[in-house]
């Protein structure tokens, strides 16, 4: 597969089967009542088309093929990723499960996790949501209180998660936990993989602003079996931060970004275009961050400085696409319904969900601080 971009940043070349097969799938979506107008593909959700992808074959595409991967290249996939963010498709679990959770199974996980969980993944039958948020926590992740107790062969687990996207739907949680209270807090935590299906797990679900939507998950006396445990008891800070290597790749936010501005290209006035060609090299320096973040990780190297600068650059880029929105449209980029609404109010979803753009998944001072003390060697 090959993806390439021309002098004005537009993707072309993409093969045409999978622009038809997007098209169609979000043409099915909209036939369903599905909402497909959120502020990003990052933030909106569906079971259906997560199935669907599954389907397809889209799903895993860089894992083995003996567990229901293709070995397609690791750059190759980020392109196709791009691309169904450009398509708007709703991503949020794939973009867990797959990217996320599913890459840190295969680099973390057990011969028994990798066989259970991973071809049931490629397949779209097995969601994951993510549970490391705290209410109390806040970016500080070593700071979770959710604990778990070792009883024979289970653990029993007693907390909180908070900001959890697809707790709904998901099938499985990939969750944080604290395992010995008498260990230094990076050293006490270990993840794990519970069933949300199990006793004692409760969901509340709240809307997001820009029209997505999170998860509140309780979780009273929740029993892990203990072969559940992914890496090292109380060895989890490891896992942690692989996790969160894999999660700040977003190369779909690169194609979002660009749909916004192919939106704005045709209606920007002259003195306009001097921006939006500024925002496009941006955004293939994103591009080209997220492919060279994408090529450590194949390569087994240390990838957090780059990885963070990824998550660093992409969110401030689309924070500028939405004020470029409405500095070239005026209030009609804040209009979401009616007749004057631009793209079906996309564009509105995408203004209001931009303000959580460098908060979600690691605030942009984290991102600052772990380029400064892993990329440029800094103290602390």
């Amino acid at each position: 597969m090959t993806l390439r971009s021309d002098v004005a940043g537009r993707l072309t070349d993409v093969p045409a089967e999978i622009d038809a097969w997007a098209l169609a799938l979000t043409k099915e979506l909209e036939e369903r009542g599905e909402n497909l107008n959120n502020g990003s593909p990052a933030d909106s959700d569906s079971r259906f088309a997560y199935e669907r992808m599954g389907a397809a074959g889209i799903i895993g595409l860089g894992w083995p093929a003996q567990l229901g991967g293709r070995d397609m290249d690791p750059i190759d996939v980020v392109k196709l990723e791009e691309r169904l963010g450009y398509h708007w498709l709703p991503l949020c679990g794939y973009l867990l499960s797959v990217k996320t959770i599913g890459n840190s199974i295969l680099r973390f996980g057990t011969e028994d996790l990798i066989s259970r969980f991973i071809p049931d993944a490629a397949a779209g039958r097995v969601m994951f949501c993510q549970g490391f948020s705290e209410p109390e926590a806040g970016s500080d992740l070593a700071a979770l209180r959710t604990k778990a107790d070792k009883y024979d062969d289970r653990w029993v687990v007693n907390g909180k998660k908070i900001w959890t996207s697809s707790a709904e739907i998901a099938d499985w949680m990939y969750l944080a936990v604290r395992t010995d209270q008498s260990l230094p807090r990076h050293k006490g935590l270990s993840v794990m993989l519970l069933d949300m299906r199990a006793p004692g797990v409760d969901v509340d679900v709240h809307e997001t602003l820009g029209g997505g939507t999170f998860g509140e998950v309780h979780l009273s006396n929740v029993e892990v079996d203990a072969d559940n445990v992914l890496g090292e008891v109380n060895g989890g800070w490891k896992v942690l931060m692989g996790s969160l290597d894999f999660e700040r790749v977003t190369s779909e936010k690169v194609g979002v970004a660009l749909w916004i501005l192919d939106q704005l290209d045709g209606i920007a006035e002259q003195h306009h275009r001097r921006s939006l060609l500024a925002l496009r090299g941006e955004l293939e320096a994103c591009r080209r961050l997220g492919h060279e973040a994408t090529r450590l990780i194949a390569e087994g190297e240390r990838v957090s400085r780059v990885s963070s600068t990824c998550k660093l650059s992409i969110s401030l880029a689309m924070q500028k696409a939405a004020a470029l929105s409405v500095d070239i449209l005026g209030p009609a980029a804040l209009v979401d319904r009616g007749p004057a609404a631009r793209a079906a109010g996309r564009l509105a979803a995408f203004n209001r969900a931009s303000a959580s753009m460098t908060l979600a998944g690691g605030s942009s001072d984290i991102q600052r601080k772990v380029i400064a003390q892993q990329g440029l060697g800094l103290p602390r």
